[in-house]
C-alpha cells in the first residue's frame, strides 16, 4: 500500500500541469460575437419577493457606489473613476457575487442527501458559478492588490452575507435567485461602463486597451494569445450576463424542482 502510494505521489510530480484548466470546472467559452452581444435588459418584477430583491438590490447599489467612489456626491469629489477605484470596486463587487451560488449549492447538496432524491442538476451550476466569480476576483488580483483596509471590509462584508443569504436560502430560495438575478444585472451595467471607460481615450484605464492579459486568463477563457484586459474584462461582462440569465431562470421556478436546462459547460 505504501509501494503504490509513493509511485502515485510521484507520478503526480512527474506530470506538467497547468494551475487553472485542470482545476476548474467546465465552463461557457464565448466567441468574440457573443462577447459583444451582452443584453442590458431588466427582468419586470412580478410578486411581492420579486419587488423585494429588486429594490434590495438597488439600495445595496447606492450605498456601494458611494462607498466605492462611483458616484460623485461631494463638489471636491472628480468626477473620473480612477484605476484604483476600479480595481477596488470590481474586486468587492466579486467578493461578494462569490457568495449565492456557493451557499445555494451547498443547501440544494444537504437538501439532496436529506431528501434522497437527485437535485435536477442545479448544483454543478450553482458551484460553477460561484467558481467564475472567484476567477474573476483572482484576475483582477493580477492588476492590484488591496489594501489591509479593504480586505478587513471585505471580511465584515462576507461573514454577514454568507449568514444572510444561508438563513434566507432556506425559506425563500426563489427570493434569494431573483436577488442574483437583480445583482448580476447591475454587475453587466457596471461592466458594461468599465468597457466604454476602457475604449475611451484618456481615460484612466484607457491603457487596458493595450495591456496584455495574464496567461491564466487567456487559457481560462479560451482568448487570442495577444488578448489584452478589454478582451479580459469582455469576457466577465458576459459571463456576469449568463449568471443573470440563469438565476432569473431559478426564481422563475416556483417548485424549485424543474430539471437544470443549463448543462456543463453551456
Amino acid at each position: 500500500m505504501n509501494r503504490h502510494l509513493s509511485k502515485l505521489i510521484q507520478k503526480s510530480f512527474s506530470i506538467q500541469t497547468k494551475a487553472t484548466q485542470n482545476y476548474t470546472m467546465p465552463h461557457p467559452i464565448w466567441n468574440k460575437p457573443e462577447l459583444e452581444q451582452v443584453s442590458l435588459e431588466h427582468k419586470p418584477a412580478l410578486t411581492f419577493g420579486d419587488h423585494f430583491a429588486y429594490y434590495f438590490i438597488q439600495s445595496m447599489r447606492v450605498g456601494f457606489d458611494v462607498m466605492s467612489g462611483y458616484k460623485k456626491i461631494a463638489p471636491f469629489q472628480s468626477e473620473l473613476v480612477s484605476e484604483k477605484k476600479w480595481i477596488n470596486r470590481v474586486l468587492f463587487l466579486e467578493t461578494v457575487a462569490g457568495v449565492p451560488g456557493f451557499v445555494a449549492g451547498m443547501h440544494r447538496h444537504l437538501r439532496s442527501l436529506r431528501g434522497m432524491k437527485r437535485d435536477q442538476g442545479w448544483i454543478h451550476t450553482l458551484l460553477e458559478e460561484a467558481e467564475n466569480e472567484r476567477i474573476h476576483l483572482l484576475t483582477f488580483l493580477n492588476i492590484k492588490k488591496p489594501s489591509l483596509i479593504f480586505r478587513t471590509g471585505v471580511v465584515l462584508a462576507q461573514t454577514w452575507y454568507v449568514a444572510l443569504f444561508g438563513v434566507a436560502y432556506m425559506f425563500w430560495p426563489r427570493v434569494c435567485h431573483r436577488i442574483v438575478g437583480y445583482l448580476e444585472e447591475e454587475a453587466v451595467k457596471t461592466y458594461t461602463h468599465m468597457i466604454h471607460e476602457i475604449e475611451r481615450e484618456g481615460s484612466p484605464i484607457h491603457s487596458w486597451t493595450t495591456r496584455k492579459a495574464n496567461e491564466h486568463s487567456i487559457e481560462y477563457w479560451g482568448l487570442e494569445k495577444d488578448a489584452t484586459l478589454l478582451d479580459v474584462v469582455k469576457a466577465i461582462r458576459k459571463d456576469e450576463e449568463h449568471h443573470k440569465d440563469v438565476n432569473h431562470y431559478f426564481a422563475d421556478d416556483y417548485t424549485q424542482s424543474k430539471p437544470n436546462p443549463f448543462p456543463p459547460g453551456k
